[in-house]
């Protein structure tokens, strides 16, 4: 673990959610034109994703998390068992950031197995490490600059949200190590994010969401879900605000635009929002 590091980040960070959903409409059961119809967020189906492969969307992903706010931190992924079994295995735990993996299981089993994946991704990252130096130094590319330190790869097993959140403020916010915290999924999980409360100002909580459709076959266009986003209002009224494009591209760290983009047969669109207090 690399010395701590001085920073302005404060110590209660945002719990920021982000997710990639498609709208799914849910008709009643009364009749074909009652006003109580409404649309779902769907996230999941059958435990891998609804939709096609989106390679921006992956990438966003990959470069939001794993980008630290400040150098010398690390950025922290927050899952459930399951999220964390859906990574490949010779992915897992993802470098440089801090995967923590919620389980109810008790006999150890998870957490061992977490931790040996752990040594196994240390030593993969380490000989590449090794083998870039090296064919640096042969080639005589090698430059004097200043070492910045980069972001770590951990892991740690929890049995809950809260003791997730309280052992990366107590073990690397403290030391001044911790980035952004990231809650990535399931369903369950984010359900017990949404409904963590904080005094005001204390902690915003805020979601960067990849909404998803198909392409050009209009807004209420979806797939096949059998996992929803356990939040189906975002506006005021529901205790929630939109983020302007510019809000959002400060999050993530780089430009969202908040525009629509094709990829596929698919159109992808990065909004964000915030909890109101």
């Amino acid at each position: 673990m690399p010395p701590a590091t001085n920073h302005t980040l404060p110590h209660t960070l945002p719990l920021t959610l982000i997710v990639a959903t498609t709208p799914i409409r849910i008709a009643s059961t009364l009749t074909p034109q009652d006003p109580n119809d409404s649309t779902r967020l769907g996230i999941g189906l059958k435990g891998t994703l609804p939709w096609p492969r989106i390679k921006a969307d992956m990438n966003f992903f990959a470069r939001v998390t794993s980008r630290p706010p400040v150098p010398g931190t690390t950025n922290a992924i927050i899952m459930g068992r399951k999220t964390y079994d859906s990574v490949p295995s010779h992915l897992r735990p993802l470098g440089k950031r801090i995967s923590v993996v919620i389980t109810r299981d008790q006999t150890g089993s998870v957490k061992k197995g977490v931790l040996k994946e752990l040594e196994a991704r240390k030593e993969k990252l380490a000989a590449a490490a090794k083998a870039k130096a090296e064919k640096e130094a042969e080639s005589e590319k090698v430059v004097a600059k200043e070492v910045i330190p980069e972001p770590i790869t951990d892991a740690i097993v929890t049995p809950s949200l809260d003791a997730a959140i309280s052992e990366l403020d107590s073990v690397y916010g403290a030391k001044g190590q911790l980035g952004k915290i990231w809650v990535i999924g399931g369903a369950e999980i984010y359900g017990a994010a949404l409904r963590m409360k904080f005094d005001e100002g204390e902690r915003p909580v805020r979601i960067v969401m990849t909404n998803v459709v198909r392409k050009g076959a209009g807004s209420e266009a979806s797939f096949e879900c059998d996992t929803f986003f356990p939040l189906d209002g975002m506006t005021e009224q529901d205790g929630w605000r939109r983020a302007s494009s510019e809000e959002v591209s400060e999050w993530v760290g780089e430009e969202v635009k908040g525009e629509w983009k094709e990829e596929g047969d698919v159109e992808v669109q990065m909004v964000g929002f915030e909890r109101l207090h």
